[in-house]
Order: C-alpha cells, then structure tokens, then sequence
C-alpha cells in the first residue's frame, strides 16, 4: 500500500519535502542513496534539490555540501531566498562554485582530471569536516570540463568514489523537455540507487498556452512507489504535488 510509514529495520530516511510525495515513498529517499534529479531548464531542479539540503541542514543539524558547477553562489542564495529560505539558517549547509572548485584544484600539472580531483575533494572533505549530502549541480556542466575518454569506465569509478563518501547524493542533470535519457551519457541511470524526474508540459487553457511542471519518480532501487507523473506546484516557497 503507497503512502505507508517505513517499517521497522528499514534504512533512515531523507525527506524530499514535496507535500505528499514522501508519503508515496514509504517516507522519503533512503540515506546514503545516489539520486539523480533530471529536467529540462525550469524545471526547478536545483530547487528542489537546495530545499532538500536546506531544511536538513535547519532541522536536522545535518551537514551538507552544495558544488554549483554552472551558478555562482551568490545567484544561488539570491534564487533560493526568492523561494523564502534564508542561507544564514543553514551554517552547516557550503555552497561551494566553480570558481572555489578551481582554487583548490591549481597546481595540477596538465589541468585536472575533473571526475577524479572533484572525487578526491570530496573524501577529503568528508574526513575533515563532515558530510551527510552532496548535490553536484549539474552533470552536464561537470563533463563538459572532462576529457572522456573512456565514459562508461570513468563515470563507473566517480560513482564508486561517491558511494565510498557514503553520504545521500543528489546528481543533477539537464535533459532536452522531450526525451528518453534522464543523464548525459544515460549509463548514470543504471548506476543511480535513483532517478527523480522533473518535467514540463505545454496546456491549452482558454485563448493561451499554460506551462505546466510534474514530478515523477521513476525508480527508487528498494522502495515500494508509484510511477505516475504528479502536477508539482509551487507556491510562495512550498512545494506540493496533485494526487488523486
């Protein structure tokens, strides 16, 4: 039955703070889980994702690294506070950008293997300070500054590196608004423990077209859930799906 709370024994869970979605999810996304969120521009995913870290961060004390590959940190803070949330609740909640990502990889000789410096980053900072979530935002931005040159083998052995961190990671990639893939080079999709999926569809409504999101959750390795596509909306900062 969808909607029931986790049994006894089973894994601890990450909320996705989606009214009505975590009930559908036996509770939440297992921790430790490697997740992918997948959408087209607009699809807040970012969102989705920063509000999960976030109200970790405030409510659970949990620690959390945000690496913004494409935005500075300043335009994410200004994004999320226009979602009501305030990045001075959330001390255990780093944004890191690009810009910080290359400080702290000068001094590689040839330039740095992205996939492998961003993996010895993060188990570096999981030994110093701490990590309970990781979200890489996004993928695409990531790989665009990696010289693949075996993919399958090289995206095999970062996400190996990630699940060694052992902390809940959210993977954020960009895909077309139609499409069949849900990562960039889709061997993500049998990696990931999970895949989120955000959509957007055009409506008719009278004499205009209407914009409309969705939400779906297309696989969750262990968790008994639904794979319909749910009307996500948005409104002054919550975040809420249409169920029957």
């Amino acid at each position: 039955m969808w909607g029931t709370e986790p049994e006894k024994g089973m894994p601890s869970r990450v909320r996705t703070r989606v009214a009505g979605l975590d009930d559908r999810l036996e509770g939440g996304i297992p921790k430790g889980f490697i997740v992918l969120v997948s959408g087209p521009a607009g699809s807040l995913k970012s969102s989705f994702v920063y509000r999960i870290l976030h109200f970790e961060a405030v409510e659970k004390e949990a620690k959390g690294l945000y690496i913004s590959m494409e935005q500075s940190a300043e335009s994410l803070a200004m994004q999320v506070r226009s979602l009501g949330l305030d990045t001075k609740e959330t001390e255990s909640l780093r944004v890191v950008d690009l810009r910080e990502l290359r400080k702290g990889f000068k001094g590689v000789e040839g330039g740095p293997d992205w996939l492998a410096a961003l993996g010895t980053q993060l188990g570096r900072y999981k030994e110093e300070v701490g990590c309970d979530l990781v979200t890489i935002d996004s993928l695409n931005a990531l790989y665009a500054l990696t010289d693949f040159r075996e993919p399958r083998r090289q995206i095999f052995d970062f996400f190996e590196v990630l699940r060694g961190i052992g902390a809940t990671t959210f993977l954020v990639a960009e895909t077309p608004r139609e499409g069949d893939g849900f990562g960039p080079f889709q061997v993500e999709e049998f990696l990931s423990d999970g895949i989120v999926h955000l959509r957007m569809r055009e409506m008719e409504v009278g004499l205009t077209t209407s914009v409309r999101r969705y939400i779906g959750v297309v696989k969750l390795r262990g968790v008994r859930h639904d794979l319909d596509y749910y009307p996500l909306l948005v409104d002054r900062g919550q975040f809420e799906i249409v169920g029957e």
